[in-house]
C-alpha cells in the first residue's frame, strides 16, 4: 500500500504547506506535531530524521482546536 493509497480523502501536506497555511515556520509546524497540537504521520518509518505529513482533517482539527470565541460584551456606560 502506498501512502497515496491509503491517504484521507483530502490528502496529505508537508510541514512546509501546513507552515504555509498557518503563516509559520516548517520548524514550528514540527514543534506543533511533537507537542500533539497537530496530529501527523512520519513517513520516514524510523530511517533517519522525521519527514511527517499532516492530513486536511488533522489540519481542520488544529484549527477548530485554536479558535478564539469573542468574549461578550460586556462594556457598560460610565455616567
Amino acid at each position: 500500500m502506498t501512502l497515496a493509497s491509503a491517504a484521507p480523502e483530502g490528502g496529505y501536506l508537508t510541514t512546509g504547506e501546513v507552515a504555509t497555511r498557518i503563516g509559520g515556520t516548517s520548524q514550528h509546524v514540527r514543534e506543533l506535531i511533537r507537542s500533539g497540537r497537530i496530529a501527523a504521520i512520519d513517513i520516514a518509518k524510523g530511517h533517519g530524521r522525521p519527514r511527517f505529513r499532516v492530513s486536511e482533517a488533522a489540519l481542520a482539527d488544529f484549527f477548530r482546536a485554536a479558535a478564539v470565541t469573542p468574549a461578550p460584551d460586556s462594556a457598560t456606560e460610565v455616567a
